[in-house]
């Protein structure tokens, strides 16, 4: 197939077509004018460009809302007063270099704590990458505690929560989605969640249990939702608005979803 383009501000901006087995269309649109399409499979160009051409202001708005996209966040030097986030709020990041001789002996030490606003690390090692995966392994046994805390608060306060039940709930490095369920009922969640506020942690756990019962995105699945987070399509405009700040290493993408 030829290249499909947009024109955008004099620009003929690339488009990626992807092609899945799917019967919906996801038009996404990405910091650095990217766009990208995933499609049916055996979609015609012809079709696709008209999908393009239909939804032209809806891009164009998403286009220009990126124009002063600040990307600096995903650049990170581990290095004092940087911004991280736990539970949704911004924390400093504090390196302590221990000096104590017997920790000093010790090879590659640290200790990580929330203290105030800030996220500590004393450490006898400052080297950029070991503080980048301490601070990877810190988050993910946060992770681990405030998933197992939320479940049990949405069991207690929700009964048709209470009656899904996966086979393995389990947490784990993803570089592009916060949570996924597989066919055997097991569920996978980030382990950077502890980032994002309690409410937003609530509804992906939900929203991933909820696959147990539906594995795809129809409308019984979000009917599912809905009874144990009346809220959820707010808590969905504030993930596409904010996912960027959670240093995800997620891309920061607006989706338009739609059947062919």
């Amino acid at each position: 197939m030829d290249e499909i383009k947009f024109n955008y501000e004099n620009k003929k901006l690339p488009v990626d077509v992807i092609y899945r087995n799917r019967k919906s269309v996801t038009i996404k649109v990405m910091p650095k004018d990217k766009i990208q399409i995933i499609a049916p499979n055996k979609v015609s160009k012809e079709v696709i460009e008209k999908i393009l051409n239909k939804n032209t202001n809806w891009i164009l708005s998403k286009l220009n809302g990126f124009k002063d996209f600040d990307d600096s966040f995903m650049k990170r030097n581990y290095v004092d007063d940087e911004i991280y986030y736990y539970m949704g709020k911004p924390r400093y990041l504090k390196i302590i270099k221990d000096k104590n001789i017997d920790n000093q002996n010790k090879r590659n030490y640290n200790y990580i704590e929330l203290r105030g606003a800030n996220i500590e690390i004393r450490t006898n090692n400052w080297d950029k990458n070991y503080l980048k995966e301490s601070l990877k392994k810190w988050y993910k046994i946060q992770s681990e505690e405030v998933l197992m805390d939320r479940i049990a608060f949405l069991r207690k306060r929700s009964e048709d929560f209470r009656k899904i039940e996966p086979e393995i709930v389990k947490v784990k490095a993803q570089k592009k989605i916060w949570g996924s369920c597989n066919t055997k009922k097991t569920i996978y969640i980030n382990s950077k969640i502890s980032m994002l506020p309690v409410e937003v942690i609530d509804y992906i756990i939900v929203h991933e249990f909820c696959h147990i019962l539906h594995m795809n995105h129809s409308k019984e699945f979000y009917k599912a939702v809905e009874k144990i987070i009346p809220n959820y399509k707010e808590i969905v405009v504030w993930l596409k608005e904010n996912n960027y700040k959670f240093i995800l290493w997620l891309l920061v993408i607006i989706n338009n979803n739609f059947l062919l």
